[in-house]
């Protein structure tokens, strides 16, 4: 069985618990009692959180009748807080274990697929057929608990179709005390024959008071502009507030301002952060390009509005334009760089020649 990497799993694992804005879900999903249910909403609002914290209640050893499950006390609760509850198994991307913990959540278990990664190649963004056939396994065996055996895939959408195949087959005849909890971002991307055989419960994005406020609650300082540029998800908000992460975009803020630096240097400068990431940043900016030249308020860097009035001033909106969208295209084979380095300089070469900088 995969295990969650050294250096990923928390040092405190606690039991993970729905977001305050999935109350109303959460007490929907909860009455539900269904064995298959799909959990859908953006990405970075606790959707990972909430399927987790659903796998807690259903391994949960308290009464059925007991006024809280997960009752945090029992055997289940304390083995699903430790990460290594025998009758729990969570399927994601490869891709998902190789980011070091990025999105982890409390109580992380084991998870399908961390360690089938290919020896040279970069981890898979998707979901395979090979992380779904030991499910077939386990739906033979009897719970080690003597209770459900649960099955969270995180994200439903990044199976490809093989993989759905093998899954639909398992959904179609739920094996006894067998449950799934998938979650998806973008529906459409599930296959429809998967989403005919599960309950869906929709996870709602929080208003941004709520958001704020949980963020400050959570230690993040400057919550307002953390939360802006995560595009309103609190949890990947928090996620990136880590100093190192704030320190790494300021340095490429820095580079993106128009600050007179050449593709060479912007390059060296925001080496640790990764090409990634910086084609994500810069996605974001030229989005917030677009909305300032059309006369609306940026969406990601409210607080940089000046700098983007100045910048998109002397760019016309179809030049900013076809930025975005050449900017974009390339997010289809970022992770798959044949040289990294030479891959961030052309990045900021596309943008600094756009803006007129280089």
């Amino acid at each position: 069985m995969a295990r969650l990497p050294a250096s990923a799993a928390p040092e405190r694992p606690e039991m993970p618990t729905p977001m305050p804005w999935h109350r109303q879900a959460w007490e929907a999903a909860v009455r539900s009692g269904v064995p298959s249910m799909l959990l859908h909403g953006p990405a970075g609002i606790g959707e990972r959180r909430f399927a987790l914290a659903m796998a807690a209640h259903w391994l949960c050893e308290a009464p059925a009748e007991a006024p809280r499950r997960p009752c945090l006390e029992c055997p289940g609760c304390r083995l699903v807080e430790a990460g290594n509850h025998p009758d729990l198994r969570l399927i994601e991307p490869a891709s998902l274990a190789a980011d070091d913990g990025d999105g982890e959540e409390e109580g992380a278990e084991p998870r399908a697929g961390a360690d089938d990664k290919p020896k040279g190649k970069a981890p898979s963004q998707a979901i395979l057929i090979g992380q779904l056939r030991p499910l077939n396994e386990l739906a033979q065996l009897s719970s080690h608990r003597g209770g459900a055996r649960v099955v969270v895939i995180h994200p439903a959408d990044a199976m490809n179709v093989a993989a759905s195949n093998a899954l639909l087959k398992l959904l179609e005849e739920p094996p006894p005390g067998m449950r799934f909890l998938l979650v998806a971002h973008r529906l459409q991307r599930v296959s429809a024959t998967v989403l005919s055989r599960c309950m869906r419960v929709a996870l709602p994005r929080p208003g941004f008071d709520e958001a704020v406020g949980w963020l400050q609650a959570q230690g993040v300082g400057d919550a307002p502009t953390a939360l802006a540029l995560a595009g309103g998800a609190p949890q990947a908000a928090l996620d990136d507030a880590d100093p190192v992460r704030v320190a790494l975009h300021r340095a490429w803020l820095r580079c993106v301002s128009g600050g007179g630096t050449t593709a060479l240097a912007a390059a060296r400068e925001t080496k640790e952060a990764g090409a990634p990431q910086v084609l994500t940043w810069l996605v974001q900016w030229t989005h917030d390009l677009a909305r300032v030249k059309a006369g609306a308020r940026p969406r990601f860097h409210p607080a940089e509005a000046a700098t983007l009035q100045r910048l998109s001033a002397a760019m016309t909106l179809r030049a900013i334009t076809r930025l975005h969208r050449t900017l974009a295209q390339r997010q289809r084979w970022i992770r798959h760089p044949l040289n990294a380095q030479l891959t961030l300089e052309a990045l900021w070469l596309d943008y600094l020649q756009a803006t007129g900088a280089r």
